[in-house]
Formats: structure tokens, C-alpha cells, sequence
């Protein structure tokens, strides 16, 4: 029974987290029909950020969270801006900017802070007995920091105009351009929302697993297999695989072993792209 609970505490927590870091990564494809290689870069900058503020400025928690997200949600919307703006129809392109802009983050957060991991406070201490397995309250509160934040993307999309463009854009960019919607600027901002996302699960992660600055390809490669899975640019299908990623990796962690869970992913991957290209959700491609 502890088994059981252990997987489904802890499954529910990392699927979560999945799901905030490739909810982002879908929405721009879907909106912008691009691939962004440097979406693991923001994952890897709210966690460097929060840790400035929060460990070497002495910045309460709070405030540096935020700072730590809108800093980044700055960054995405500059490199949209000036990196890909220009080039966007071209996908190739696209790709080698947004990994070289990854792999030049990477190398300067090596340069300013070292190759070591740097351990960000947490938001709470302690932790909490679920059925029999202790679970720490920060990984508690990523969980319901991830669902809300996925929960007012919903809501952004579907209640606001905002939102409203941008989902016209997604559907349909040339209806949406009659209809007086300027695509560059909805690309711009589907960008900072994407980057947020992103921070946001970085934030939040770093107390538990801290910062290095190799692991924006952690993320991408987690949201990379989540987006195929759930099917590119669907949010719904993001959601769901993020869910039935993190459940999947923490059964053969525990069930069989903690050195195989990052084969969970590999072979979903293989699976889907064999038997359905298009992932559960996705309906169409760019």
C-alpha cells in the first residue's frame, strides 16, 4: 500500500512539474509554428535567478520569484524580438538560433557562477507524512504552484482578448489578420508567457534538485516527449502526457529501478512516433 501511495504522490508532483515545463514549449509551436531550442534555457534562468536574488542579494522569496520570472519572460520576448522575428519562416534557422542561444546561456552561467550546483532556499520547510511516505512541503507546493499556473493559462486564453488573439492566431493567422490582430506582437507575448512557464517550474524546482547549468537540456527533453506525445501544439495533450510522464517515470523508479526511469520517455517517444505520428491530442502540424 506504501508502494502505491508512494507512486501516486510522487507521480502526481513530477507529472505536474512536466506538464508547467511543456505547456510553454507547445504553446509557442502552436501559436508561432516553431520549435524553440532555447525553451530549456528559461527553465534553467527563473532557477539561476531565483537563486541571485534570493541566496546572493538577500531579495525576500517572494519578490524574487517574481523577478526571477518576469526577468526571463523579458528574455524570451527580446530573443522572439531580435533572434527569430526576421527569420521566422524559417525553420531551420530557427532551430540553430533558439540551441545556440540555449548553449550560450549555458556557457555564460558556467562562466559567472561555476560549474557546481548552487542550492536556491526553499519557499517552505519541512514536510508532511501522505500514507506513509514523507514528502517535503516545497515539492507539495510545486504541485500546486504547477496546477494553478496551468489553470490561469487556461483561463488567459479562453477568457481574455489576449488570450482570444492568441488562439485566433493559432487557428487560423491569416482570419486573424482580417479580423485586426497583429501576429508579430501575439508572438512576442506567446513567447514571454512561454518563457514564464518555463521560469516558473525552474523557480520552483531549484530547492529541490538546485541549479547547474546544464539542465535546460533536462527540460527540453522532457518537454520534447511530453509535446509528442500529447501532440504538438496541443495544451490539452501536453497536460495529459506530462501526467502519464511523471506517473510512468516514478513506477519504474520504484517498481523496478532509480536507473531507468529516463528510459520511460525514450521509448513513449519511439511508440507514438510509430504508432501515431500525430500524438493522443494533436490534430494537425505546421
Amino acid at each position: 500500500m506504501t508502494t502505491f501511495i508512494h507512486i501516486l504522490v510522487l507521480g502526481a508532483i513530477w507529472g505536474a512539474l512536466y506538464t508547467l515545463i511543456a505547456v510553454g514549449f507547445t504553446l509557442i509551436f502552436g501559436v508561432a509554428g516553431i520549435i524553440n531550442l532555447a525553451h530549456g534555457a528559461f527553465y534553467m534562468l527563473g532557477a539561476y535567478l531565483a537563486y541571485t536574488f534570493m541566496t546572493l542579494l538577500k531579495i525576500n522569496v517572494p519578490l524574487s520569484a517574481l523577478m526571477a520570472v518576469l526577468g526571463t519572460a523579458g528574455i524570451g520576448m527580446l530573443i522572439d524580438r531580435y533572434g527569430i522575428r526576421f527569420m521566422r519562416e524559417t525553420h531551420v534557422y530557427v532551430l540553430i538560433i533558439t540551441l545556440a542561444f540555449a548553449l550560450f546561456f549555458q556557457e555564460l552561467l558556467y562562466a559567472v557562477y561555476g560549474p557546481h550546483g548552487k542550492a536556491v532556499k526553499s519557499f517552505v520547510t519541512g514536510e508532511m507524512l501522505l500514507g506513509g511516505v514523507h514528502v517535503s512541503y516545497q515539492k507539495i507546493l510545486t504541485f500546486f504552484v504547477a496546477g494553478i499556473m496551468v489553470t490561469l493559462l487556461w483561463l488567459f486564453i479562453k477568457k481574455t482578448k489576449t488570450g482570444k488573439s492568441i488562439d485566433a492566431v493559432a487557428q487560423n493567422r491569416e482570419a486573424a489578420v482580417l479580423m485586426g490582430i497583429q501576429p508579430e506582437r501575439i508572438y512576442v507575448i506567446t513567447m514571454g508567457i512561454s518563457a514564464a512557464l518555463a521560469a516558473v517550474a525552474g523557480v520552483f524546482i531549484a530547492p529541490i534538485l538546485e541549479a547547474v547549468p546544464t539542465m535546460w537540456a533536462f527540460s527540453l527533453f522532457k518537454a520534447f516527449a511530453i509535446v509528442i506525445i500529447g501532440g504538438l501544439g496541443s495544451i490539452q495533450g501536453a497536460i495529459i502526457a506530462g501526467m502519464l510522464l511523471g506517473y510512468s517515470e516514478t513506477a519504474v523508479s520504484v517498481l523496478i529501478s532509480a536507473n531507468y526511469p529516463d528510459m520511460v520517455y525514450l521509448v513513449a517517444i519511439i511508440l507514438v512516433l510509430v504508432l501515431r505520428p500525430r500524438g493522443l491530442m494533436g490534430t494537425r502540424a505546421h
